[in-house]
């Protein structure tokens, strides 16, 4: 047990006509927002369905966007994550029979947020952050990126650099389009039998396979190697987000900015991410905005993107409304208070 208080309330509702399975919303009374509980009870019980197999399904039937890529609530196996985040001022559903629990409010950036990130000094865990959001831009952006380079934009690439893609693709058989898609494809295919084949032999098929595919698709002429370590840098972003649904997301998105990018190029582009952005702009996770504080710009609690040192982080996201916003007293570091306070006075003897 992590949370030690007598207000931590654990309500049970019965979902399920057929099976019913037993599902427990978990939150801290005194600081959740008590409309968000209220919402949350309220979309559970409505449920007509004669079996809820686990979380995930639940996850699906209660979500406020269900057509969206992005997930709207956060799922994780971590308790002293799920702690973290009750303490935070959310709520957290857990499902008779499934060892994940279903976190709600959720934003964007809680997404690429790890229990490692407050273990670490806040300068190392805000770097990973860093780190973790720029693979999530490779992985989204880059092959249609180079599609657009190699298909429209050629002048915006070095002469030396030029002169080696044009000799790379001077006997292919494919547009790069087709190029690019059939490798895609194949690696998602090879990613997805590595984790149907169980044990180690899933994961030694996954990279023995991606480097044979790679290397014999090279030597039969079917692709460029360039196109090889674009595929391979996109797969490495994708596997450096942290939340499962979320890459996901990005990994379909991404097709859909290959072919923004073969349409018309870098216009094409910022055509999709305009689109792309409104859309992701105007979602909400019961209530909340999803790109809180950055759209609309609220108070952060110095916990967003850069993690500041804890003895900062005094309050809760005003974008959560909690009921108390406080997490810590005026003076946190009474230690340091204290020694300044001595050493003013051994100045003044």
């Amino acid at each position: 047990k992590i949370i030690r208080n007598k207000d931590l309330v654990t309500e049970l509702l019965p979902t399920g006509k057929t099976d019913n399975t037993i599902c427990g919303i978990m939150y801290i009374k005194g600081i959740v927002n008590p409309k968000v509980v209220r919402e949350l009870k309220r979309r559970i019980v409505s449920i007509d369905v004669d079996q809820i197999q686990g979380d995930g399904t639940l996850d699906q039937l209660i979500e406020d966007h269900p057509f969206s890529l992005f997930p709207q609530i956060l799922s994780t196996e971590r308790p002293d994550r799920t702690a973290y985040f009750l303490m935070e001022g959310k709520a957290a559903i857990i499902c008779d029979g499934t060892p994940y629990a279903s976190v709600i409010p959720v934003t964007f950036f809680d997404m690429f947020h790890t229990s490692e990130d407050y273990a670490l000094r806040w300068q190392y865990g805000t770097f990973l952050r860093i780190v973790r959001m720029i693979a999530a831009c490779i992985a989204l952006f880059l092959p249609g990126m180079y599609v657009a380079l190699t298909l429209y934009h050629h002048e915006m690439i070095p002469t030396e650099l030029l002169v080696s893609l044009a000799k790379a693709r001077e006997h292919l058989p494919f547009p790069t389009i087709i190029e690019i898609l059939l490798m895609e494809i194949s690696f998602e295919l090879i990613r997805e039998a590595g984790i149907r084949v169980p044990g180690v032999i899933g994961q030694t098929l996954g990279i023995i396979g991606a480097i044979i595919l790679g290397q014999a698709a090279v030597t039969a002429g079917l692709v460029s190697p360039v196109l090889i370590i674009v595929i391979s840098i996109t797969g490495l972003g994708s596997f450096a987000i942290p939340n499962f649904s979320l890459a996901f997301g990005v990994r379909i998105s991404r097709f859909i900015f290959i072919i923004c990018g073969a349409i018309a190029g870098f216009y094409g582009i910022a055509a999709g991410i305009f689109i792309f952005g409104g859309l992701a702009c105007s979602l909400k996770s019961f209530g909340v905005p999803y790109f809180s504080p950055v759209a609309p710009k609220t108070t952060s609690g110095h916990d967003t993107i850069v993690r500041m040192p804890p003895w900062m982080q005094k309050t809760r996201p005003d974008f959560i409304n909690t009921s108390d916003r406080t997490r810590m007293g005026k003076v946190v570091r009474g230690w340091v208070a204290r020694d300044e306070k001595e050493t003013d006075n051994d100045n003044g003897r």
